[in-house]
């Protein structure tokens, strides 16, 4: 009797077709793969932060207004320009180059050449600065003349490099 018991009941069993089977297999591979691309963006994402400072303005106008450098009083020009960062990551400025040379390295230890910032070096993305860099113009010795053009470079930290060349008046 209990021979026919066990019969009777692998015959009521039923499986799942081989067809059905596979559908559901690829279904599952479908759902894992588009969870994992979905990771890996995510993940990706976090490694592919750059930072691009942009010139939205960059003139020279003439500063009448006399000035004190190494102890002479003198007009400068001024050159006024405004950055934004246009990237994704944080940049911050470090170096002025004024026709390759560092800002810092006009006039020896007395610097003929001032760069002030109007805010933070430090910019987040979307966010701007405007800066304006002082160069002397009466002061015998120096090279800043009307008519020239000054390959202005500004370096961050990360060592990029944005080019402008302004003329002065």
């Amino acid at each position: 009797m209990r021979t026919q018991v066990k019969r009777s009941f692998r015959r009521n069993l039923k499986a799942v077709s081989p067809v059905i089977a596979t559908i559901i297999i690829v279904a599952i591979a479908i759902v894992m793969s588009i969870a994992v691309a979905y990771w890996m963006l995510g993940l990706g994402a976090s490694f592919t932060r750059f930072e691009k400072l942009e010139f939205t303005s960059g003139y020279a106008i003439i500063n009448s207004t006399q000035r004190t450098i190494n102890t002479f009083n003198t007009t400068t020009f001024d050159i006024k320009v405004t950055l934004k960062n246009s990237g994704s990551a944080d940049a911050t400025l470090d170096l002025v180059f004024l026709n390759g040379i560092p800002s810092g390295d006009y006039g020896g230890s007395n610097s003929t050449v001032i760069v002030t910032w109007a805010g933070a070096t430090t910019l987040k993305p979307g966010y701007s600065v405007s800066g304006v860099i002082s160069l002397p113009k009466d002061l015998i010795g120096t090279s800043w003349k009307s008519g020239m053009t000054v390959e202005l470079m500004i370096q961050s930290v990360k060592g990029n490099q944005y080019p402008k060349t302004i003329a002065l008046p």
